[in-house]
């Protein structure tokens, strides 16, 4: 994303220059990883997105006229198409769309030239009365298939003056970059590099439609001296008449290890073991977590969830919701009171220490559509943040590689403590 992109999903202001703290971003962290500046695992993907896909209007009638700019993904040929969606056929799931040219192959274009013809054009097409008659500028038509064409992110772009180019309101490589976050509908086991004994644990278990309440909690132990940090997750699934169906714990991967993290985990890995179309009430002892849900999961998107901590278990919490058509409600039960499926779950989850490590990713519990990852770990923390750290680290590496400081001897002889 270029900060016209930026503006245009109304992140940032629509005045003034763009700012040097995003150049220093864009050109050192998604740029070509031929850069000397920063070593290759400071990279990061340059096709995450924030925003969710520009669908087409559906609500025009088929065969009428009503152009809409758009991208098509060919699954066959594996190619994307820019151009106006012109006529829609929506029973046979096609439409009819010209074809546009980017005028540069450089990812941040965002201007469009008609193309003069291709193997693309069907001449019968550019025939049609209602093409003729509006779409002198354009020369080559083609069939698309509905359901792999999305709506390019842009503000109204008329086409007036016959073969000069158009200019969108965002770049080429981040309209391409959402459309195929959408087309290609990425289904669960896409971000799960799940080893067989955790699937055994949990991609087996689907709880039936007669669940009515979860119980869930997490447990947390801080590091020591003589072992690492550990955090665990339980859940308990009911139903309404109080029995309990199933069970499950889980001892977690210790990335960003915290109290309120396992707590999220035992929901994420709770509301991934229900069917679709399941309505429950979660039971929780986490005040805080109930507050966030109301913050992160109860309200529309926004990019600012970005800036918080475990954004990659809310953002798959809220993923888990909308594939699965989930009813979810929290409920607050006591905290070490007398409420027996609590007190149930919280000693599941304490027991949990005491199982085997867990021995993969931390993307395995991932769900979220889009993830930045960092050596192979999932950045679950402020973005901004982040990056500030791996320039500040930088900085005081080029400050200790002064000839003032090695003339006096190996970095290996200093304490860095």
């Amino acid at each position: 994303m270029n900060w016209l992109d930026l503006r245009y999903l109304g992140i940032v202001g629509r005045k003034g220059r763009i700012p040097t703290w995003f150049n220093f971003i864009k050109n050192n962290f998604l740029s070509s990883p031929f850069s000397s500046l920063l070593l290759p695992l400071y990279f990061i993907n340059s096709s995450f997105t924030l925003a969710s896909p520009c669908l087409l209007d559906h609500t025009v009638k088929d065969y009428f006229f009503y152009p809409q700019w758009a991208i098509n993904f060919n699954s066959a040929t594996q190619t994307l198409s820019v151009g106006r969606v012109c006529i829609t056929y929506k029973k046979q799931d096609s439409a009819i769309m010209s074809h546009w040219l980017p005028v540069s192959s450089s990812a941040d274009e965002r201007s469009y030239n008609p193309c003069p013809g291709c193997s693309f054009n069907i001449p019968a097409l550019s025939k049609k009365s209602a093409i003729k008659q509006r779409c002198n500028s354009e020369k080559c038509f083609f069939n698309v298939i509905l359901s792999e064409t999305v709506g390019y992110p842009t503000r109204n772009a008329k086409v007036f003056a016959a073969y000069l180019p158009i200019t969108l309101s965002t770049s080429w490589s981040y309209a391409t970059s959402l459309a195929l976050v959408h087309l290609s509908k990425p289904s669960l086991s896409t971000f799960s590099t799940l080893s067989s004994s955790f699937k055994d644990k949990t991609d087996d278990v689907v709880l039936p439609l007669s669940v009515q309440s979860l119980y869930t909690d997490g447990s947390f132990h801080v590091a020591t001296d003589s072992s690492p940090a550990s955090m665990t997750s339980a859940w308990l699934a009911l139903d309404d008449d109080g029995l309990i169906l199933e069970s499950s714990s889980l001892q977690l991967f210790s990335c960003l290890p915290s109290a309120l993290r396992s707590e999220i985990y035992a929901v994420v890995l709770g509301l991934n073991a229900l069917s679709r179309g399941s309505s429950i009430s979660i039971h929780t002892d986490c005040s805080q977590l109930i507050s966030l849900w109301k913050r992160f999961v109860d309200v529309p998107f926004s990019p600012k969830l970005l800036r918080e901590h475990n954004h990659l278990l809310w953002l798959s919490i809220r993923y888990l919701i909308m594939d699965r058509d989930l009813k979810v409600d929290l409920i607050k039960v006591p905290a070490h009171g007398d409420d027996i499926y609590n007190m149930q779950a919280d000693s599941l989850a304490k027991d949990a220490h005491s199982s085997s490590p867990p021995n993969i990713s931390p993307l395995a519990f991932c769900y979220a559509p889009c993830l930045l990852l960092f050596n192979s770990l999932p950045i679950d923390m402020n973005i901004r943040h982040f990056l500030r750290s791996i320039a500040d680290a930088r900085a005081l590496l080029s400050f200790c590689s002064l000839a003032r400081f090695t003339a006096l001897g190996s970095p290996s002889l200093f304490d860095w403590a």
